[in-house]
């Protein structure tokens, strides 16, 4: 993998230590399984420092998954939108040969989509947590209704996202 461009595990999973003095004794050393973004720092600093969150401001103040883990866990996000892209929707990259990439991640798939040359991928992580076995051109009937509920997931959350909602 090529620094942090591509939608795969190794590629856009990144470890995230948190000190805290508001945490609680019990939390010290846990781990967190809940999905967490790299737009959720901004909000999470600020709410620390007692400062508003701009409402224009993109993710969400983390510090309830480790103050308060159990009930924050069950509102917390259960997908996201990946981009890797040079703003056109789809557009080649200028001056490497990383091409542009589209993802929704869940906790169960990832839903993958190459615009150039328009390519789709379908991972279960279940049954192959290294995304080694693609299985958008299975036949099963499951997987054709997968796919269509991911599309239109993902559409709905590219559409928000890139129009600066928060996510």
């Amino acid at each position: 993998m090529s620094d942090k461009w591509y939608a795969f595990e190794e590629s856009i999973k990144v470890p995230l230590i948190i000190k805290d003095p508001r945490m609680p004794a019990a939390q010290h050393g846990t781990t967190n399984g809940e999905f967490t973004l790299s737009v959720d720092l901004a909000p999470t600093i600020l709410s620390a420092a007692n400062i508003e969150v701009p409402v224009v401001m993109q993710g969400r103040d983390i510090a309830p998954l480790y103050m308060k883990p159990e009930p924050a866990a069950a509102a917390w996000r259960k997908d996201f939108f990946y981009e890797w892209t040079q703003g056109k929707n789809g557009e080649p990259h200028v001056g490497n040969n990383i091409p542009p990439v589209f993802a929704l991640i869940q906790k169960a798939y990832k839903y993958i989509y190459w615009p150039v040359p328009k390519y789709e991928q379908i991972y279960n992580y279940a049954q192959d947590p290294f995304e080694e076995y693609d299985i958008f051109n299975d036949t099963a009937q499951t997987n054709l209704q997968l796919l269509l509920d991911m599309r239109a997931r993902y559409a709905y959350l590219k559409n928000i996202s890139q129009k600066g909602f928060p996510v």
